[in-house]
């Protein structure tokens, strides 16, 4: 991972996009590889999600957010067997944002559903 740096001036970004909006894009940028003027990031939304404690329909509605603020491209491939890969997000780092020793790749963890077991609930009524 690497890091990222945030500048005084970052405020009014962070005002205009919203908070969501502004985590998601910390996310993405501690995933991403490449310089700032090149930075991708390869996660899926559902990865976003997991990492981030929130549901997957509000990180999708964060990346539209960046997208329509100019911050974020979807750039969608195709796997050799045709299969849609995980999301490929190219990221127009803002001049107040300063990124730091990128890596090869961001694994986030999946999402772990526990399964629970519910015995039948009987009910007694007392007279």
């Amino acid at each position: 991972m690497r890091s990222v740096v945030v500048g005084a001036a970052a405020g009014e970004l962070r005002r205009a996009l919203g908070s969501t909006s502004w985590v998601v894009l910390e996310e993405l940028l501690l995933c991403s590889t490449g310089p700032a003027d090149a930075c991708v990031a390869q996660v899926s939304v559902r990865a976003l999600a997991a990492s981030l404690g929130l549901a997957k329909d509000t990180v999708g509605r964060a990346i539209r957010r960046l997208r329509y603020a100019g911050v974020v491209t979807v750039a969608q491939q195709r796997t050799v067997a045709g299969v849609f890969d995980a999301g490929t997000y190219l990221i127009a780092v803002p001049d107040c944002i300063t990124l730091n020793a990128p890596t090869q790749s961001c694994r986030l963890p999946r999402a772990r559903v526990e399964r629970r077991n519910f015995s039948q609930l009987s009910l007694a009524i007392e007279s």
